[in-house]
């Protein structure tokens, strides 16, 4: 039996004269919790339609647990879908929403009555059965919308955008509870979001979208510490990027030339030579940022001097602005502790970044073109 319960294979998908997926081929592990994550008009949201069974491929196949659905309606396929607008029957009760394919399926009542109040209760309504979806909160209709599709036991769960209606407390706080139910009922779960906090949080693997393809997929980490280019660098998270030559080669790692920055001494995990033009990236909280020049013992330990030239306290982190000629570089410092009455680096100060050559990494650039993708309605 394979390990991935859903495949995706060569899909493609074309509005007018848009390609909206240029064949697209991935699969997700049984009982893992997979998102698609992109900009708008990246394609994540018509990959998911088609794997529902709401739009069809030009080419492709969607194959489900070993058996081709491609073809299938949506009423035919063990998948459920939680829409972003939740689709619940105003005109119903909790309990009755909740019921409603178990009705259609022609489950007796025992059966009904007993797996409407387990999912009732899972998702923490119990108490709230007689009442109208109009009568409760987002997150509760929410719940209501997750009890809904789970209560006929399909293979996976399809959240398209599920918390963008919420605000910021209540998104994270669901997203918690969406990982509970998950772990409580063991399926499937395909999300869907443009949000890189919500898929970094909830995912046991993300397929990053970008025009029309993936242009990676791997784990929260390997996304973030290991970008496959610029594009996954930048969405994923903050970076700083630095054009440069490589000047010479050294066994696992390699110099780097970069205007008005010294020597750098960087992994080369991409196996370039003498010569060849680098777009590094280095995420702002990569660098050690000190008001005194600190000590060095590592060869592969690299140096840069410049001048304070923006400074924001947000608790957790400070995130300064260093100037370095003509770079300007951002900078993240993590408060493991915080005394009010130490000499605190300042707008204006002189001061010293320090970062390994093992934390940054040579990636191929992202065009002017590609960032304009970002303003495209989502499809």
């Amino acid at each position: 039996m394979s390990d991935h319960i859903l495949q995706f294979k060569n899909i493609s998908k074309r509005f007018g004269s848009q390609t909206v997926l240029d064949e697209v081929s991935l699969s997700v592990g049984t009982g893992e919790i997979f998102s698609l994550l992109g900009p708008s008009g990246c394609g994540k949201t018509t990959l998911l339609r088609i794997c529902g069974g709401f739009d069809y491929p030009d080419a492709g196949r969607v194959i489900l647990d070993g058996k081709d659905i491609t073809e299938l309606p949506p009423n035919k396929r063990e998948i459920r879908t939680v829409f972003q607008n939740y689709a619940l029957f105003p005109h119903m009760t909790v309990w009755d929403n909740v019921a409603f394919g178990l009705k259609i399926a022609g489950v007796d009542k025992h059966t009904m009555m007993r797996e409407v109040g387990k999912y009732i209760e899972m998702v923490q309504l119990s108490g709230h059965e007689g009442k109208k979806p109009g009568q409760l909160s987002g997150g509760q209709r929410q719940r209501v919308a997750i009890a809904r599709a789970l209560v006929n036991k399909p293979k996976i769960l399809l959240l398209d955008e599920p918390l963008a209606a919420l605000d910021l407390k209540l998104r994270q706080r669901m997203l918690i509870e969406l990982d509970t139910i998950h772990d409580e009922v063991g399926i499937t779960f395909l999300f869907v979001t443009h949000d890189q906090q919500e898929a970094m949080s909830i995912s046991d693997h993300i397929a990053v979208m970008h025009n029309g393809n993936v242009e990676q997929i791997g784990t929260p980490v390997e996304l973030y510490e290991a970008p496959k280019n610029s594009f996954i660098a930048a969405f994923i998270g903050d970076t700083n990027f630095f054009d440069g030559l490589v000047e010479q080669e050294d066994g696992d790692y390699c110099t780097l030339m970069i205007k008005d920055f010294p020597a750098l001494s960087v992994y080369n995990d991409k196996k370039l030579r003498r010569g060849d033009k680098v777009n590094l990236s280095i995420r702002p909280e990569k660098f050690m940022i000190s008001a005194t020049k600190p000590e060095i013992t590592d060869a592969h330990t690299n140096l840069l001097q410049g001048k304070v030239e923006e400074v924001i306290y947000l608790g957790a982190h400070t995130r300064y602005w260093v100037r370095v000629q003509d770079w300007r570089i951002s900078v993240v410092k993590q408060h493991f502790s915080y005394a009010l009455d130490e000499r605190k680096i300042c707008w204006g100060d002189e001061v010293w970044l320090k970062f390994e050559g093992d934390n940054a990494y040579m990636l191929e650039r992202y065009t002017e073109e590609d960032e304009n993708l970002l303003a495209l309605p989502d499809v």
